[in-house]
């Protein structure tokens, strides 16, 4: 069994966390109409601290060469980062992260597919420090697992806990994990980090939902307190966004 050791938070500090998880479809909700800006003026609304985002395009022939990340963090006053997982139109699609707080360092890391696709034999996940109040630090993570090949979702999850198992620092990790929570992968990954999404909130389709399959999940150890947590019913993706007010340790 891999083990994730995560240090928690030490002298009685504790920091609350906004956190999000939002699967943006390049952009553009389900009728494939261009909704970025409408994005971003909804996590702003939302105030959060920091922002796992999938399926982002930089400069795609699709979504009008934007730069999608760069014009989030314009709407939002956020730092950003943009990690790809291969070309794409001309430019990349990939991975985001959106925080309140500095990002130190980012980091990309390779997620195997067992069935070799059109643009690839791998994807990527994004890994970045950020830097909290008091000089703290925390490991943010965000991913998009296979959408349609368990073996690859269940290699897909070694492969995370391998990355994670050296961490010295609490883990917030965010995605689309393609795979309900009561699965043989989800129930892996739980066994080393936990959802916040205790209730089973479903985010997908992002019209009447039944699939919960976005997820936050964070370091036992430095868990405190779950405080809320919603899908809020916004149709700018095909997916609803997932949000969590969260204490840390």
């Amino acid at each position: 069994m891999i083990a994730v050791f995560c240090l928690s938070f030490s002298g009685g500090w504790s920091q609350q966390l906004q956190v999000m998880s939002y699967n943006i479809h390049h952009g553009a909700d389900k009728h494939e109409r261009s909704s970025l800006d409408s994005m971003g003026h909804f996590i702003n609304s939302r105030k959060p601290d920091i922002v796992g985002l999938q399926e982002v395009d930089s400069l795609c022939e699709r979504s009008g060469k934007t730069d999608q990340m760069k014009r989030l963090a314009e709407l939002t006053g956020m730092h950003y980062a943009f990690i790809r997982h291969f070309p794409y139109q001309g430019g990349a699609y990939g991975l985001g992260i959106l925080s309140k707080y500095p990002i130190l360092k980012t980091e990309s890391k390779k997620l195997q597919l067992l069935k070799e696709g059109p643009n690839g034999k791998s994807v990527s996940m994004l890994f970045a420090t950020v830097e909290l109040p008091g000089e703290k630090k925390i490991l943010f993570v965000t991913a998009h697992y296979s959408a349609f090949d368990k073996a690859t979702r269940q290699s897909q999850v070694k492969e995370t806990l391998q990355y994670l198992s050296d961490v010295r620092l609490p883990v917030i990790f965010t995605g689309d994990l393609n795979a309900t929570p009561d699965t043989d992968e989800i129930q892996q990954l739980q066994q080393h980090l936990q959802s916040v999404n205790t209730s089973l909130t479903p985010t997908f389709p992002d019209t009447l939902p039944a699939k919960t399959i976005d997820y936050i999940l964070v370091s036992p150890a430095a868990l405190q307190q779950v405080k809320s947590v919603s899908a809020p019913a916004v149709h700018y993706s095909d997916h609803r966004p997932l949000t969590a007010l969260i204490d840390l340790k």
